[in-house]
């Protein structure tokens, strides 16, 4: 059954979760330091932490993240069943992986929970192996102290098992006394501890501060999984004499067996992520992937205004956002980057949309806000960022900083020790992407937020640059998908005077104009637009009318005239 469940872990975190797990290990850089060691040993739960951060630096790897977690939580519950053995219980080993089942209902971001209810249980378990009464309250007293100092909040459900181990073996008159005694030495440890080694809040004393944010209140799900061991350790205990389920043996396994697999694999098909999809796209975008971010989403449509931003920044870094903008649904602004973005995810959007309309200071500062508010201190996608920006606007001392702390990582050390190489000038004028970011520096004072006023954020980069084609492209979506036709062609004249061939979308939209708007027929001749796309507006121009919804969506669904008539435009955020 363990072996069993050991691989439905690793199919369940492989199938439901691989991208949450690749995008958290961004958020944990390891330095390879001494500094960064003795800091965290400094701490409660520091070890824990400083294993957390080491292991979740490979999460990038295929399978690793699955891998990893399957064999803790599979480990989890094999200690946890030999811990209720210890305790006299007899039960199979489905009921000692019921509690791990949580991680699968509440799954974790931070493996820094795995491994300190790993701890707790093991200690408990070390605990059992003890001989005599009186040494064996010596060595509890220990193990909870050690447990505390590398595991904290693992103590607190070491000394709780450890009570419910008197409470099943111990002889009556000393079983509630070294329940008590142990549950208090539990509570006034970190009280001791915030008093005399350590200069921290209560909270952190206690739990740790990196379980989860310390800014916010600590979820209910730690309370269910962390309570679930002891109350499942004692719900077995009274239960212990009722014997096998079926009278003939060898049935009880098999029908254990087929439950464990039912739910399992009820799991494994219906729990999903629901930012999969997004953090899927932020996977391939950090690759530079953009082609599979185009393909996927042909096949499985952006279920989210998070997988949308990605969808609609692929097509920019491929330069044909302008081609399949109408190709699936637009929900406006906020499709296009996150609207003043609090979150990780919306932050690291926000940097990579700045980044691509050249718009590097906007670049920068959602990279520094994202490396800021990171749960684990820093992030290092960000910080590369950081770099980049710092390398664009020729501020050779702040890239340096950055630089120097991605050279003590493990991973990106190699990368960070080749951008050195660009505080030269001569280096720098070499490499195109400099030059590129370079060339289309704002001129102008652009004091507008491009998260919260997008239309004139873009404004004013195509101003300054009437050939950045990504901000052109990205303005003139934002225009279409609000039917904004008037300053559209503000931007079409200067583009008819520039001589520049205009796309099929872009043709489309000056039909709508001069068909439903201004009747000019000399004015409309001027902007050449070809013969095919005419003559696919007449056809739509005759057939609207006649032909049913659906044969009308499935002729001209992709085309602007369709969406100008018959779709609704998204209502504008609050400014």
């Amino acid at each position: 059954m363990l072996l069993f469940f050991a691989v439905g872990c690793f199919l369940f975190f492989e199938l439901n979760y691989r991208y949450w797990y690749r995008f958290m290990e961004q958020y944990s850089l390891f330095l390879l330091t001494g500094d960064y060691f003795i800091g965290l040993l400094r701490q409660p739960g520091g070890v824990t932490e400083y294993i957390t951060s080491f292991v979740t630096q490979f999460f990038c790897f295929p399978f690793f993240a699955a891998v990893f977690l399957a064999l803790f939580l599979s480990g989890i519950g094999g200690l946890f069943g030999l811990f209720l053995r210890r305790c006299g219980i007899q039960v199979p080993v489905v009921v000692a992986v019921l509690p791990v089942f949580l991680f699968w209902l509440y799954p974790v971001e931070s493996v820094a929970s795995v491994l300190a209810v790993f701890f707790g249980v093991l200690s408990a378990v070390v605990y059992s192996y003890c001989g005599r009464w009186a040494p064996r309250c010596v060595v509890g007293v220990l193990i909870v102290l050690v447990v505390y100092l590398v595991a904290a909040p693992a103590h607190l459900l070491a000394a709780v098992l450890i009570g419910v181990y008197e409470f099943c073996v111990g002889r009556s008159g000393r079983r509630f006394g070294v329940v008590a005694g142990m549950l208090t030495w539990a509570v006034v440890l970190p009280v001791i501890a915030m008093r005399t080694i350590y200069v921290i809040p209560v909270r952190e004393a206690f739990f740790s501060k990196h379980l989860y944010h310390p800014e916010y209140p600590l979820p209910a799900s730690f309370w269910y999984i962390w309570c679930s061991f002891p109350l499942m350790a004692l719900a077995a205990y009274a239960l212990r004499k009722r014997g096998r389920l079926f009278k003939k043996e060898g049935v009880d396994f098999v029908v254990l067996l087929l439950l464990l697999l039912i739910v399992m694999g009820g799991f494994i098909v219906y729990k999903r992520h629901p930012l999969e999809q997004a953090y899927r796209y932020d996977w391939y975008a950090r690759q530079q992937q953009w082609d599979r971010i185009v393909r996927h989403a042909g096949e499985h449509p952006a279920r989210d205004k998070d997988a949308l931003v990605y969808v609609n920044l692929a097509y920019g870094h491929e330069g044909r956002l302008n081609e399949a903008l109408m190709r699936y649904p637009q929900v406006g602004e906020e499709g296009f980057i996150p609207h003043d973005p609090k979150t990780r995810l919306g932050l690291i959007e926000a940097s990579e949309v700045s980044w691509l309309v050249n718009h590097i200071n906007a670049a920068q500062r959602f990279a520094f806000v994202g490396v800021l508010s990171s749960e684990r201190c820093v992030q290092p996608r960000l910080m590369k960022r950081l770099v980049e920006a710092c390398l664009v606007n020729e501020e050779y001392e702040a890239a340096g900083k950055y630089i120097k702390i991605l050279e003590k990582t493990l991973f990106y050390r190699s990368w960070a020790k080749e951008q050195r190489a660009f505080f030269n000038p001569e280096k720098a004028a070499g490499a195109d992407w400099i030059v590129e970011k370079r060339r289309y520096s704002p001129v102008t004072d652009n004091a507008h937020d491009v998260t919260i006023a997008l239309p004139s954020a873009l404004a004013f980069l195509i101003d300054d640059h009437p050939d950045n084609r990504r901000a052109f492209e990205y303005g003139m979506g934002y225009l279409l998908i609000y039917k904004d036709l008037g300053a559209f062609m503000y931007y079409m004249n200067q583009m008819k005077e520039r001589g520049e061939r205009f796309p099929v979308l872009y043709q489309e939209a000056i039909c709508i104009f001069y068909a439903a708007m201004e009747k000019n027929p000399e004015a409309f001749a001027s902007f050449g637009i070809d013969p095919e796309v005419y003559q696919r507006f007449q056809g739509y121009l005759s057939q609207h009318r006649t032909l049913s919804p659906a044969l009308l969506a499935k002729q001209y669904g992709d085309t602007y005239y369709y969406y100008a008539q018959f779709v609704q435009p998204p209502k504008r955020p609050n400014r």
